[in-house]
């Protein structure tokens, strides 16, 4: 296998930490790890709360070191970027924190890069994946996908969707999203590799944009009738 790189953030983050230690776990070897930097957003933050508050874990380049990788602080697109990328010639990237990525950063990886979306692609594409679901009284579930220069696009490689629990609540639900993520990991690698892909259109699916605060409170609400017509 050619060199496996994982997108990741330059700051104690979770997504990043799991990510790698799965992998580590599962007997797939990560080459590098692209960290970039924080970038402020012009998102407002959400008024209503959908994940568990966690301690703070450990800084990536920490876990990088113990999974023996090399780990390279940079910018997620622009010449530097491009010129490692060049230089390792890499297979897959997986994305464990990462902006949008640009076509010259996308097309350096000959079996490109693994995205997991917590929504079922194309029926909810964008932001707030699980209120939108909810909303829209779509099933809950993660899409791992190649990743093309369209936002929650591209080529699907798995749609696995949740279990769900009549006490549920939204916490729980934000959670087992995360969480299969982890599990479908190295399966997504081993379609990626092997070009198991489905082409879905998207034109089928409409891309969401952030809810305001009295959406998210409304959509919240809404969870006990979602779960009671789901689990019919």
């Amino acid at each position: 296998m050619k060199e496996v790189v994982v997108f990741a953030y330059n700051f104690p983050h979770r997504k990043t930490q799991d990510f790698l230690f799965h992998l580590f776990g599962c007997g797939i070897k990560v080459d590098h790890v692209f960290a970039a930097d924080a970038v402020k957003l012009d998102i407002p933050p959400s008024e209503v709360r959908t994940k568990i508050r966690h301690c703070t874990p450990l800084h990536p380049s920490d876990v990088t070191e113990s999974i023996g990788a090399q780990y390279h602080q940079v910018p997620h697109q622009g010449s530097q970027i491009n010129s490692l990328i060049e230089e390792i010639n890499p297979e897959i990237g997986i994305i464990a924190g990462a902006r949008i990525l640009q076509a010259d950063v996308i097309n350096g990886f000959s079996n490109g890069i693994i995205n997991f979306h917590p929504g079922l692609i194309p029926e909810v594409r964008g932001l707030d994946a699980l209120l939108w679901s909810i909303r829209n009284d779509i099933s809950l579930g993660v899409t791992s996908h190649l990743i093309d220069e369209r936002v929650d696009a591209g080529k699907i490689l798995d749609r696995r969707t949740i279990d769900l629990h009549e006490d549920d609540t939204i916490f729980d639900l934000s959670e087992r999203l995360y969480e299969i993520q982890l599990e479908m990991l190295p399966d997504a690698i081993d379609r990626a590799q092997k070009s198991m892909t489905e082409e879905v259109d998207f034109k089928s699916g409409a891309y969401n944009r952030k809810m305001n605060g009295d959406m998210e409170r409304e959509t919240v609400a809404m969870l006990p009738k979602y779960l009671e017509r789901k689990l019919l």
